[in-house]
């Protein structure tokens, strides 16, 4: 356990958080590999885990019908996937390693139960998970905008 509460602190999406709270989200945690090409989540799956990605890259792809998907983005150690977090629902988009891939594996259940437990946790994971999507909006919009043409 205190190897894998070791590996949640040294994560930027959860650096700096009380000892306290990183000791209370180690039984949410596994450690998971992903080989290259292989999905993480796929469109309509459920998104019930919230991946923190320590090595390799992954992209976020839009699957278009009879033809390569598109790639929208891809994110590599210290980014976060499954923001969906706050509230569980399908995934809209596949996510697939586009090399081999190592991450945490937090389970969104786990998470709720101890996010409800404690709202100074509920509140700090809230406001991380709320910082990485505008991040990740932004980075998008410049992209939508080809500001390198």
């Amino acid at each position: 356990m205190d190897d894998l509460e070791g590996v949640l602190k040294a994560h930027s999406f959860l650096a700096g958080l009380a000892p306290e709270h990183t000791a209370f989200l180690v039984s949410c945690a596994k450690n998971v590999r992903f080989r290259p090409g292989e999905f993480l989540m796929r469109e309509g799956d459920r998104e019930d885990t919230l991946y923190l990605i320590r090595q390799g890259t992954v992209t976020i792809e839009m699957p278009r019908l009879g033809g390569e998907p598109i790639c929208l983005e891809t994110i590599g150690p210290g980014d976060v996937l499954g923001v969906s977090l706050l509230t569980p629902r399908a995934a809209h988009l596949d996510c697939r390693a586009r090399e081999a891939v190592v991450a945490l594996a937090l389970d969104n259940a786990c998470m709720h139960r101890k996010m409800d437990e404690d709202p100074r946790l509920g509140y700090t994971i809230s406001m991380r998970l709320l910082e990485r999507t505008y991040e990740r909006l932004a980075r998008a919009r410049l992209q939508h905008l080809d500001v390198y043409r």
